[in-house]
């Protein structure tokens, strides 16, 4: 593995020596197996506001939450409370405003102080003079696989690294330069031949294969190695993704081998 990019909610990394099984595996992970924290059910008290009980619903559990330590909460079906309900497994909060004014997911409080929203400024709704809106809910530790708005990650995806090749008898026209949409094509100052800047960001689309006169440029892809790249909702750091989606994949691993291991 080779970092290229780390930030708070993307990581972009090399990925070596593996099938596209695996880095696909991790993918797979990162969008809808690393467990995270969403409000799970609400009971609405008053809502006078023009938005839907529904709607509400739908908005509140979208929002990306995140706690200083995730490890102290379990799933529900994980709990030592067999889901009935402990400060394991859920957390609750409440959210009273009355207009006029705009409803934020800042305004959330979580009975649990190290529980926070990831981004104070999403919008909820908006009230009018003298309309009010009171509810209160928990919160739950769940995976993607049972609802989106468990989801991790959002835009995660990775692609083959090329090997791109300049041959001798390029003659630095600037053609493939001026077609290539990532801008990873230059021509250099010491005798004028092409060079490459980027190869990680190159698209494999071939338009600069295609573009040269003289057949001096080769693009292919190397079989075994990857560039990923993870973005976050939020919930997370993207590093703390990545960890729990390789730790998420040992685990089913370990969970088919002993299954297995019955079996034989």
């Amino acid at each position: 593995m080779e970092l290229i990019e780390l930030r708070e909610d993307r990581a972009r990394f090399l990925l070596k020596g593996v099938k596209p099984a695996f880095a696909n595996a991790i993918r797979r992970a990162c969008l809808s197996e690393v467990p995270s924290l969403a409000i799970d059910e609400i009971s609405i008290y008053d809502n006078t506001s023009v938005l839907f009980d529904e709607q509400l619903s739908l908005r509140l559990g979208l929002v990306p939450i995140k706690a200083d330590d995730l490890s102290l909460f379990s799933v529900p079906e994980e709990c030592e409370c067999g889901g009935a309900g402990c400060p394991a497994c859920q957390v609750g909060m409440t959210l009273t405003a009355e207009g006029p004014c705009t409803v934020h997911s800042g305004d959330i409080r979580f009975a649990d102080p190290g529980v926070k929203v990831a981004f104070e400024k999403i919008p909820i709704a908006i009230l009018g003079e003298g309309e009010k809106l009171m509810l209160e809910g928990i919160v739950t530790l769940n995976r993607g696989t049972l609802h989106a708005k468990w989801q991790s990650g959002t835009h995660c995806g990775y692609k083959n690294l090329p090997d791109i090749q300049i041959a001798d008898h390029c003659e630095g026209c600037g053609k493939c330069v001026e077609v290539c949409p990532r801008k990873i094509l230059v021509i250099g100052e010491a005798g004028g031949k092409l060079e490459v800047t980027d190869p990680t960001n190159c698209s494999l689309c071939k338009l600069c294969v295609n573009e040269c006169d003289v057949g001096a440029i080769k693009v292919v892809p190397i079989e075994d190695v990857f560039v990923m790249k993870i973005d976050t909702a939020g919930s997370m750091t993207a590093k703390d993704l990545v960890a729990g989606a390789a730790a998420e994949v040992k685990r089913r691993a370990s969970q088919l081998s002993e299954q297995l291991s019955e079996l034989a």
